[in-house]
């Protein structure tokens, strides 16, 4: 029993940590059409010297509203992630 549980929380934990991060939840929400983060980042028309970073980070998130929308914690975190690329 303590085998199965312990193997059972370590599966678990290991699926939760996934779901956090914001490179898998990218591949899982925006994967299928969108293959390189950096390459899509890099081809926005934008001067990322004049955004700061929130602003960069709330406009991938308004956009990922209009175009895909993953639920709001995904939403969040794949936006900061994305905005790292953009600075």
């Amino acid at each position: 029993m303590r085998v199965f549980l312990t193997v059972f929380l370590t599966i678990w934990a290991g699926a939760a940590l996934a779901e956090t991060d914001p490179a898998q939840l990218f591949a899982q929400s925006c994967g299928r059409c969108h293959r390189d983060a950096v390459r899509m980042v890099a081809k926005i028309d934008w001067t990322a010297d004049m955004q700061t970073p929130e602003a960069r980070r709330d406009w991938f998130d308004g956009f990922m509203v209009r175009h895909h929308s993953p639920d709001a914690d995904s939403r969040a975190a794949i936006a900061e992630w994305l905005a790292g690329f953009a600075s």
